[in-house]
């Protein structure tokens, strides 16, 4: 049996959607993309200020949103900064602690594990580390360089259900600001950093706020991932100024802090995608600048920036740089640190490393505009500051005594530069620039994927001589250590390759690496991708796309052909698990959202088997609205085409992937006898159904069709109806059916000598019985189903005795409310009534709608309540009514039963059929509509006494019954001379 997965799925709608209450929607009213599909799940899993849960997406998915979110990195010359950052890994490591450069690359150099979900930190006074675990409540300081933790206190004075997700220490008025949010509102305090206790300061009017900065002059910023938006605080009652969008989608815990060097404000966002990267934020705009991706996707849970560059005066402190513009404090320091290895007469020195991330000559310069007046010297050494070994040196290469030095590096090698104090000592800025030996190729793709194959293309790499290497390896191996399950060395010119054989079903990553001759490699560019599944074979599976253990995709539109091995045997498919998506309503087709088309041939050109083929069996009991489209484990489809084969076409949309199908292939003879195909429900009525189907040539005593109660056993049951039907004739009608009522036909071909057919069946339902009198009008559901998703439906109801009038009387009701206004007047589902034999006449009640005999729902609007008991009469000439039923396509009650009597009009009910009012019972206004003019209304209690009288003079009039009390009255009528008498009911 296929495996299932049950999805626990947790939607905080106050940070996600704001979802109206009995809202009407249908499945076409969202339709995400591919990645909103996948951010849609991201989003279903629960409070998105905590870390990123584990497993959620595959890797497939992750990559999607990479793909989506991934853009063209700067070259960051405008935003590289100097300082380290020291992190804390939530996810995936969860307690992982240690630095990188802000001036990149963005690697971290682990330090030490510190265990606990930290979503606040920041440098504190006396250069600790401050954080808080939410989980424990407890405030530590964190040394910076060793990651050792002290507990300091407990957090008071934030409630329980609100996580911390934002610590900022001021320089300015020396307080530590502290953020929390429950999902509806965010709250900034201010934490007493002895003893843990927090005073509140005030709501910042945002719901989800993710971190807060402090910048140089002391303003609070905070960033809120509800609306991904930048606002400014108050810094006495924590209300937010919006500053404006950060233009990133941020979901998850974030971090975020000031480089106080630059009083720029720098985010390490993490996206719903797994992917990390760090932005600088515009403080006056809040658009953010992308500055670089950090390796290894973590979600940072601390992120407080070091910018403090005088420590970086012996080789061992090296300050990690990257390409572009350093400012430098210059070596002015008294610690030392020259290591006069390269060079002699220096004291102090200032250190900076750097890690190619591409082989090429890289250019270290000081000959600067900015550098006026300043005489530097330069170093460059390898990554062993206790056996330095001198690469190359300068000192007045540039002009006005700068320094420029270009060296070979190699990809992944860290350089230690040296800047010493022999000539000068004041601060000044140098630049690395890189010029890229061996370029990495681009455009890297996968083509065709089969099961046991994959193609790959990408595009030339000038200078790449010696070609091309293609490396394939399982999911999430080390390309560095582990074995490729395929590589081959592609030679120049050729820009495709093909791994082979590879294992079905299987995740890979895929590495190109361009060799470049004597100007060595390229760094390796990688993709992941998955193998297909194996396509069906006779004795095999045929399954769908997800697998065995997984769901079909969005937007399939997949063609599967299965072919006998041996020429003039033919294939069965046999389905013994399914969980396609099905509909309540119309679906995409037939009461499907997704399903299965069955072609009897080799290809989609030959005659369908059948059409729609969906059903939930297997998942939760879903069934199509549709009986025909059913699809359930046990069905079985044989070709009886010349070529033996079947092709199926899968078709999906993009909303909910269920977990598809298994099916056995079995292939063997021909049966003697052929199954009749296109077997056809071509006319259903009240009381019948008529089928049609295809020849068989052999059925030489023609065809058994039968008609069972729905359900019944077609071996053990006794059909309803059933007909020998001769050879030559391809239809029958079943006679005799009860009105709305469902039913299984079958049809069997009997070829005498070469016995009996299997069966083919077919599910229908009989209409609703025409409604008459001392009969019963009922919805199109019957008595006990529900009626259709968007219906429009017109019912007349005319006496069999002419001068008789009907009369119905509704004894159930649940026809859906509205709260608010609805579709019409406080209803979603209506009734409209018609004086009449058609909707050309007076209408006696606009909008009819109620639930008293389902859960007792009412309309917003009283005069649209329909009541058990409530009755309608015509007073036409022709005694006829009129009833126009019309639904929406979200919810469908179980609608209505009413009892339909057919009598002589009295001459109390006015015969000259000119004059109408409704409703009757009203809760308030009686509309009355006459073909004259109406002299005189008088409304009178069963008392006698007159409580209401007016003189309209006009063919319409509306009577306002809502100051009487609840009661029986009689309403008196003058029309052209006539007087009439109706009963009035007040509710």
């Amino acid at each position: 049996m296929k495996n299932t997965t049950i999805k626990l799925l947790f939607l905080l709608t106050v940070l996600l959607f704001i979802t109206s209450v009995y809202a009407q929607t249908d499945k076409n009213s969202y339709v995400p993309s591919e990645v909103g599909k996948v951010l849609e799940k991201v989003q279903s899993v629960g409070t998105t200020v905590l870390n990123f849960p584990k497993d959620l997406l595959t890797k497939e998915e992750q990559q999607i949103l990479k793909n989506y979110y991934s853009g063209l990195e700067s070259n960051n010359s405008n935003f590289r900064a100097v300082g380290d950052v020291y992190v804390l890994d939530i996810f995936p490591t969860n307690d992982g602690y240690g630095n990188l450069p802000l001036a990149g690359p963005f690697a971290i150099n682990n330090i030490a594990t510190i265990a606990g979900a930290i979503f606040a930190s920041d440098f504190g006074p006396g250069g600790d580390i401050y954080a808080i675990d939410n989980d424990t409540r407890g405030l530590m300081t964190i040394a910076k360089d060793t990651g050792a933790t002290t507990a300091v206190a407990t957090i008071t004075g934030v409630a329980a259900t609100m996580t911390i997700t934002g610590l900022s220490w001021s320089e300015t008025d020396s307080v530590m600001y502290m953020l929390a949010t429950d999902g509806v509102i965010t709250t900034l305090f201010t934490l007493d950093i002895t003893t843990g206790v927090s005073t509140t300061l005030g709501d910042t009017g945002t719901a989800l706020g993710i971190w807060i900065a402090i910048d140089n002059a002391g303003i609070i910023y905070m960033a809120d991932i509800g609306d991904d938006s930048l606002y400014a605080l108050d810094s006495t009652t924590g209300v937010g100024t919006l500053v404006g969008p950060l233009g990133v989608d941020l979901n998850f815990a974030q971090e975020a802090d000031f480089n106080v060097l630059s009083n720029t404000l720098y985010m390490a966002s993490y996206t719903a995608a797994g992917e990390s990267r760090i932005f600088s934020v515009n403080t006056a705009t809040g658009a953010s600048t992308l500055v670089g991706s950090i390796t290894n996707e973590p979600e940072l849970g601390i992120f407080a920036i070091d910018a403090i560059i005088d420590g970086n005066f012996i080789c061992d402190d090296a300050i990690n740089i990257g390409l572009g513009i350093t400012p430098s404090n210059g070596p002015s320091n008294a610690g030392g640190g020259a290591s006069n290895v390269c060079l002699s007469g220096a004291t102090n020195s200032e250190w900076y490393a750097y890690t190619a991330t591409n082989s090429g000559d890289l250019t270290i310069s000081s000959d600067l505009a900015s550098n006026t007046g300043v005489d530097t010297r330069v170093s460059v050494y390898n990554d062993d500051c206790n056996a330095l070994a001198c690469i190359d040196s300068d000192d007045n290469s540039g002009a006005n005594n700068t320094s420029i030095v270009v060296i070979p590096v190699v990809s992944g090698m860290t350089y230690y530069i040296e800047w010493d104090d022999a000539n000068n000592a004041d601060a000044f800025d140098f630049e690395l620039s890189l010029t890229i030996s061996c370029l990495d190729p681009t455009n890297f793709a996968v083509g065709t994927i089969t099961d046991t194959s994959a193609d790959f293309s990408w595009d030339a790499v000038s200078g790449a001589a010696n070609g091309y290497i293609l490396s394939v390896f399982n999911a999430g191996d080390d390309p560095d250590v582990d074995t490729p399950v395929y590589t081959e060395n592609v030679p120049s010119g050729t820009l495709t390759a093909t791994a082979m054989p590879l294992v079905p079903e299987m995740m890979y990553d895929a590495y190109l690496i361009a060799d470049c001759d004597t100007n060595g490699m390229s760094n390796a560019v990688s993709l992941s991708f998955e193998t297909d599944i194996t396509p069906p074979v006779c004795g095999g599976i045929y399954v769908d796309t997800g697998g065995a253990s997984g769901e079909y995709s969005p937007n399939e539109s997949t063609t599967t052909t299965i072919t006998p091995d041996i020429p003039g045997d033919v294939v069965t498919v046999t389905f013994t698990y399914v969980d396609i998506e099905t509909s309540v309503g119309g679906g995409n087709q037939d009461g499907c959202w997704d399903f299965l088309t069955v072609y009897n041939g080799p290809d989609a050109t030959y005659p369908v088997l059948a059409q729609t083929l969906c059903g939930e069996e297997s998942g939760d009991g879903g069934v199509p609205s549709v009986p025909g489209s059913l699809l359930s484990v046990g069905m079985s489809f044989t070709s009886t085409d010349a070529s033996g084969a079947l092709t199926f076409v899968f078709t999906s949309d993009d909303i909910v992937q269920e977990t598809g199908w298994l099916a056995d292939v079995t292939c063997g003879p021909p049966p003697t006898c052929v199954t009749p195909g296109a077997f056809t429900n071509t006319l259903t009525t009240d009381v019948t159904a008529t089928y049609t189907w295809d020849e068989i040539a052999n059925a030489s005593n023609g065809y058994v069709f039968s008609v069972f109660n729905d359900g019944d056993d077609p071996d053990t049951d006794t059909p309803v109806y059933t007909e020998n039907v001769p050879f030559g004739t391809n239809t029958a009608t079943a006679t005799g059916l009860l009105p709305a009522t469902t039913y299984d036909a079958y049809i069997m071909a009997d070829c005498d000598t070469d016995g009996m057919s299997t069966r083919d069946a077919d599910t229908f339902t009989t209409e609703a019985a025409a409604p008459i009198c001392d009969g019963n009008f009922v919805d199109s559901g019957g008595v006990a189903g529900s009626y259709a998703a968007d219906e429009s439906t017109t019912t007349t109801i005319t006496p069999a005795v002419s001068g008789e009038a009907v009369t119905v009387t509704f004894t159930h009701v649940d026809i859906e409310t509205a709260t608010g206004t609805g579709t019409q007047d406080g209803c979603w589902d209506f009734l409209t009534i018609y004086n009449g034999p058609d909707t050309t006449y007076p209408v006696i009640a606009q909008t009819l709608c109620g639930e008293e005999s389902g859960d007792g729902g009412v309309p917003s609007v009283a005069t649209s309540l329909l009541s058990v008991n409530d009755s309608f009469t015509s007073t036409d000439a022709s005694g006829a009514l009129t009833f126009v039923f019309t639904s929406d396509g979200s919810v469908q009650e179980t609608g209505w039963l009413a009892d339909i009597t057919c009598a002589t009009l009295s001459i109390d009910e006015f015969s000259t059929t000119q004059f109408n009012y409704y409703p009757n019972p009203t809760t308030g206004l009686l509309y009355i509509n006459a073909k004259q003019n109406i002299d005189s209304v008088t409304v009178v209690n069963m008392l006698g006494q007159e409580v209401i009288s007016v003189n309209p003079k006009a063919m319409e009039a509306t009577i306002d019954f809502s100051n009487l009390s609840q009661g029986t009255y009689f309403l008196r009528s003058s029309v052209n001379g006539n007087q009439t008498t109706h009963k009035i009911i007040k509710r």
